[in-house]
């Protein structure tokens, strides 16, 4: 390490600069203290110095009384240079001496304008970095880091000090080349970047400090409560350093552990992350003091404070363009709600807030906004919520280790805000959701009907949203209104620009302001690019050039990018482009990988990857980077609208710079290099993927599919593909590490949506794709679940009922493929693999009886399948309870086959027997229930009962509509049970009326030729029949019959079927 020596006699300053032999060694306390003394002492003599020099120095009093001359001839050096150039003489010669004087003296006047702010920044430094090493002193990387800014900071001092003893003539001299105080920008660069790196340092090491102590509480009830449990009322469990005293009663203090272990188990389900982060992304920016005259409008503090009974009165919906500075005043409105909370002792309402973000597919969607607000609202309560306390049960019962969509989560949102005392919820970026409709239904529906729940909705003013909030009082976010918070930031900013001339700063921070024009985002770029600038003349040329608007200015950014080398310009291309597409915010690893990728040669190269100082550089202040995520991001949305959706006159100029950008390019890009990750041969084998070694594995495994089915079709790129694809054991282990990753309820359905998109792709230069081999992909990837250890650490666990939707799903596919013996022998051999040498089967491969059960009823093996759905029961029986919900799934798959084989009263009673446990266990709006109720409805229509079935029937529509939506597959399946019900109770009117709301739906979420849409325009035929229409009877069974053949062939038996009813027809 080094050590700092001072001597008060000499005034001079050494230090020994032999480097660190070896960074990992801590920097002990000792050491630090003798540093921190040391390079205290040099900023006070080198201020003592300074001060000397300014009082004593002629030449520096010399330079302070000519300033303002200076300044002056400077300032009005560009109208003397025109009227020289434009009437040559002698006078030409005396100017340009003159100016060279001038500029002489203005490089000397610099010094005593440097060495005062240097001097200060680095005593700031100095205390912010002892403060942070006396926290973090037992943390290596932070004192090693500390060390090197203390290094640097006392190289600089020693060359100021240099600077300080020299006389003036000398650096009057010196200033003849170049300014003296250019020579010391090298040195404060290093301690910026070295600041910069132990800021972080202190950053993380802070969250891991954190997480020690969430571990180390965690422990520490853990062990209470097992002390208590086994009667040690009186003695003390030391967790660090602190002492958890059990002298209280047992009940009270057991009490308090079980809530707290409970609490945690819920909150790990819900699934902690670090929701403050775009809060603090908001608040990096902002102005202390900006955005409070919201907080005075009169919509907001009648919004805050009336007590109307109306829903829409306790809405707020606040608005405006893109770049206004939208998401930077949520930040001031939610802080001052928090503000309030924390006066108040708990008397002011809870607050939770979601700031929607277009480029994190996890950030926008209605689930991920509801789970946050659930999760931020529990996470401000002491203890469980019972609202969560029932809901986190459930789910345990139903082995979902994290909540899904099968949670229900809209209305347990309804029932936890129901059970606070108030609550002001905030969603910022509206306009950025994925399905702005749902999202804006449930959050009016809950504050509807939740009298305690107050809502704000910020976004830009869309004809969309509009519509839906027209009864809503609003705030328009106008350009007089933001202008002051703009003049304040900007007020602010300009002190840190480079240029150091008060008058300078001043013209910035006006013609800033007027081309702003109330627009936040467009002041904040400006204020970026000036930044970069070189000098007086350079910041003045650039300020004035600053065009008008938020699209001229990327454009104006862009154009100076096409200046740079070659080299650089296509770095700042790629790295642009995949920063936009990519579907979240890559970390920098990731991006490091990705710009690694030789298109050429298709292959990732490690030494091609660029470091992270120059992406910065070269696309500031176009992206964002967050030190504390290491991700980055663009800086607003409507950037990647300039780059992507640009009017078309624009084009041409992109073409020109060398910026001009085609998603297709970058998709085909992104798909390249994550199928050259998911072919490699060590990772392609893997469940769990080490992340230091294979960056880009968890991006790629997630994405690949998305990215390729954005892409064009290319032959070598299908060629990728088919390497990938060839050996079916790297696909089916793509599938369950997708699966196990993924936290949405039943996965499997949308790894067949996936498969989809990839078939789509296919097909757009194959066709007659067949897909049987995707779905025994989804087979195999079952199986493999079986051979994983229990649980897994990190991954979610894929419960039975999961497991058995998605096979019932795939009996149906493997049916309408014409393989259904196919799949039955697959899971006919998985069967004869996981049983022993005596036949008997485990309870964890029962699951694979139930699924065998529902392949050989779709073959029509009934008895078969009735035999094994028994060997099932009799095995879990065994081992569980009575009831535990696999039992229960088995006597409904029980009670279906009883009404196959006609027992119709037996059906009934299972499944009446699985309706009353379920019932006991669970909500009416559980999944299992309402599975069950239809289960049942349909053997009560089998006994001529249809009235009763009608009713079953309703009230699963219901549930399944405000759950998984009105054009989800299970919910057209229940529409179709109720048009059995209409049919035999003679309502044919409302059962066509029904059936063709099928036809319809089915079209626009199966498509027009899919099997099962045409299966539902056979019965929409067979019911106009009955009806007495005999011509519409025909006309839709003819179009069903023509597109049956062509896609399934005209020996497949649902063409069959449809051949014998049109030959009927005719026969009539």
């Amino acid at each position: 390490m080094y050590e700092v020596h001072h001597s008060h006699s000499s005034s001079t300053v050494a230090i020994d600069n032999t480097p660190l032999q070896d960074t990992t060694v801590q920097w002990d306390q000792r050491q630090q203290k003798r540093a921190e003394k040391e390079v205290a002492k040099m900023l006070i003599d080198i201020h003592v110095l300074e001060a000397q020099k300014n009082k004593n120095s002629r030449f520096r009093h010399l330079c302070r009384q000519l300033e303002p001359l200076v300044k002056l001839l400077v300032m009005y050096s560009p109208a003397v240079d025109m009227m020289v150039q434009f009437d040559p003489s002698p006078s030409a010669l005396v100017w340009g001496s003159l100016k060279a004087i001038l500029n002489i003296m203005q490089n000397s006047i610099r010094i005593s304008h440097f060495v005062s702010p240097a001097i200060a920044r680095m005593a700031d430094i100095f205390s912010v970095s002892s403060r942070y090493a006396s926290m973090f002193c037992e943390d290596v990387r932070v004192t090693n880091a500390m060390a090197d800014v203390y290094r640097e900071v006392s190289q600089f001092l020693l060359r100021v000090e240099a600077l300080l003893t020299t006389s003036s003539i000398s650096i009057f001299l010196k200033s003849f080349l170049h300014p003296v105080d250019v020579k010391f920008e090298d040195s404060l660069q290093k301690i910026n970047r070295g600041y910069l790196s132990f800021q972080e340092e202190v950053t993380l090491a802070h969250r891991q400090n954190l997480e020690n102590h969430m571990e180390q509480q965690k422990t520490a009830n853990i062990a209470v409560l097992g002390a208590l449990c086994n009667g040690d009322h009186n003695m003390d469990f030391d967790s660090g350093n602190r002492k958890w005293p059990c002298s209280v009663p047992l009940s009270k203090e057991a009490y308090h552990s079980a809530a707290s272990k409970t609490l945690q188990s819920i909150l790990a389900w819900i699934g902690w992350f670090d929701f403050q982060e775009p809060l603090r992304r908001t608040s990096t920016i902002r102005a202390s003091g900006t955005g409070t005259w919201v907080i005075e409008r009169p919509e907001f503090r009648h919004w805050l404070t009336n007590h109307e009974q109306g829903s829409f009165s306790r809405i707020l919906w606040i608005h405006g363009p893109p770049g206004v500075g939208k998401s930077v005043l949520c930040g001031t409105v939610i802080e001052y709600l928090q503000d309030r909370q924390a006066k108040s002792e708990g008397e002011e309402p809870t607050v939770a807030y979601f700031y929607c973000d277009s480029s994190f597919t996890t950030k926008r969607t209605p689930f991920d906004i509801c789970k946050t607000l659930i999760l931020q609202l529990q996470s401000q309560c002491q203890e469980p919520l019972p609202a969560l306390q029932t809901a986190y049960r459930n789910a345990a019962l139903h082995s979902r280790s994290h909540i899904s969509d099968a949670d229900d989560v809209f209305s347990l949102f309804r029932r936890v805000t129901a059970q606070l005392k108030s609550s002001y919820i905030v969603v910022d970026g509206l306009d950025e959701c994925t399905d702005i409709p749902n999202v804006i239904r449930w959050l009016l529906d809950a504050t509807s009907s939740i009298c305690s729940l107050r809502l704000i909705m910020i976004s830009r003013d869309t004809l969309e949203i509009r519509k839906a909030l027209t009864e809503s009082p609003s705030l328009d976010l106008t350009a007089d209104s933001m202008k002051p918070d703009i003049n304040i930031y900007l007020s602010r900013a300009v002190l840190s620009l480079p240029c150091d001339t008060q008058q300078m700063k001043e013209h910035v921070l006006d013609v800033v302001s007027r081309k702003a024009d109330g627009m936040f985002l467009f002041a904040v770029l400006s204020l970026q690019t000036l930044q970069q600038a070189n000098s007086i003349d350079d910041t003045l040329e650039m300020v004035e050039s600053t065009p008008r608007g938020v699209y001229n200015m990327y454009r104006m950014i862009l154009e100076k990018l096409s200046t740079e080398s070659c080299r650089r310009r296509s770095l700042a291309h790629k790295a642009l482009g995949v920063i936009s597409t990519s579907t979240r915010p890559l970390t920098w690893p990731e991006l490091k990988t990705a710009l690694s990728w030789d298109t050429s040669q298709q292959v990732f190269r490690p030494t091609k990857a660029p470091f992270k100082e120059v992406i910065l550089a070269i696309l500031c202040p176009l992206i964002e980077y967050r030190a504390e995520t290491d991700t980055f991001r663009l800086v607003h949305l409507s950037l990647y609208e300039y780059l992507f959706n640009e009017p078309k006159q624009h084009q041409t100029y992109h073409e020109e710079a060398h910026f001009s950008f085609n998603a297709n390019d970058i998709q085909a890009e992104l798909a390249d290099m994550s199928l050259a990750q998911m072919a490699n041969d060590h990772f392609s084998r893997s469940i769990n993927v080490d992340g230091d070694q294979y960056p880009f594995a968890l991006y790629a495994t997630k994405y690949w599919c998305h990215h390729l089915s954005l892409s064009p079709h290319d032959p070598k790129r299908y060629r990728k593909y088919s390497a990938f694809t060839a050996n079916p054991d790297r696909r089916s282990t793509w599938i369950l590490r997708w699966l196990l990753s993924e936290d949405m309820s039943f996965p499997l359905q949308q790894i067949v949506k996936l498969q989809r998109l990839v078939q789509d792709w296919l097909g757009k230069a194959i066709t007659n794709i067949d897909s049987v081999d995707s779905l025994c992909d989804i087979q195999r990837a079952l199986f493999r679940l079986d051979e994983l250890p229990q649980p897994i650490p990190g991954l979610r666990m894929i419960s039975n009922f999961e497991r058995l939707v998605c096979v019932r799903d795939l009996a149906r596919e493997f049916t309408l493929a014409g393989k259904l013996d196919e799949g039955v022998r697959m899971f006919e051999d998985a069967l004869d693999r996981a049983g022993t040498k005596d036949g008997s089967i485990g309870l964890g491969s029962c699951w694979l009886l139930n699924s065998l059960g529902i392949l050989y009823d779709q073959q029509g093996k009934t008895a078969l399948a009735k035999e094994t759905q028994q060997r099932a029961l009799v095995c879990q029986q065994q081992s569980l309870d009575p009831g535990d919900v696999d039992i229960v799934l088995t006597l409904n798959e029980l009670g279906r086959l009883a009404r196959h084989l006609g027992h119709h009263e037996e059906a009934e009673s299972l499944h009446r027997n699985a309706l009353a446990i379920l019932e006991n266990r669970f909500k009416d709006t559980d999944l299992h229930i309402t599975w069950t109720k239809s289960a049942l409805g349909r053997s009560l229509l089998k006994q001529g009962r249809p009235s009763e079935a009608l009713l079953l029937h309703q009230q699963v529509l219901r549930v399944e509509v405000e759950r998984l939506g009105k054009d989800h597959p299970h919910t057209l399946w229940t529409m179709s049970d109720i048009v059995r019900c209409f049919r035999d109770l003679s309502r044919l009117d409302c059962a066509i009326n029904m059936q063709q709301e099928i036809v319809d739906r089915s079209d626009l979420v199966l498509g027009s030729k899919n099997p099962d849409k045409l299966w539902a325009m056979n019965s929409l035929g067979l019911l106009f029949d009955m009806a007495g229409n005999a011509t519409m009877a025909m006309s839709v069974q003819e179009s069903a019959y023509k597109d049956q053949v062509e896609i399934l062939g005209e020996n497949h038996p649902h063409c069959v079927w449809t051949r014998d009813i049109l030959q009927k027809l005719q026969d009539k």
